[in-house]
């Protein structure tokens, strides 16, 4: 039986170790924030303040993730959370098409 040669394991450490002429070296990507809005609206700053949330239910549904990253984003740059615009969302909706709250 042939015996491996033994590694020599200075030649692996931090110390000895060298990069590679090579090697390019990767810097971190930016990530990209939404503007906030430059001007926030009074009126969904008050309705996000009247929003109780202690007799909430659960609502799921799918959305694209082209339309979940819109939302969370629009939600974002207007201080609210997400239910919170769905809320502005239905009144908004409701207003245009004549109906009652």
């Amino acid at each position: 039986m042939s015996k491996r040669p033994s590694i020599d394991l200075m030649s692996l450490t931090s110390e000895q170790a060298a990069p590679m002429a090579e090697a390019t070296q990767r810097t971190p990507m930016e990530t990209i924030k939404p503007k906030p809005d430059p001007k926030p609206r009074p009126e969904a700053a008050a309705r996000s303040k009247a929003v109780k949330t202690e007799n909430l239910e659960a609502l799921a549904f799918k959305v694209s993730p082209v339309f979940r990253k819109r939302f969370r984003q629009r939600a974002v740059a207007a201080d609210l959370k997400l239910n919170e615009l769905l809320f502005e969302a239905l009144d908004a909706w409701e207003e245009k098409h004549g109906f009652k709250k």
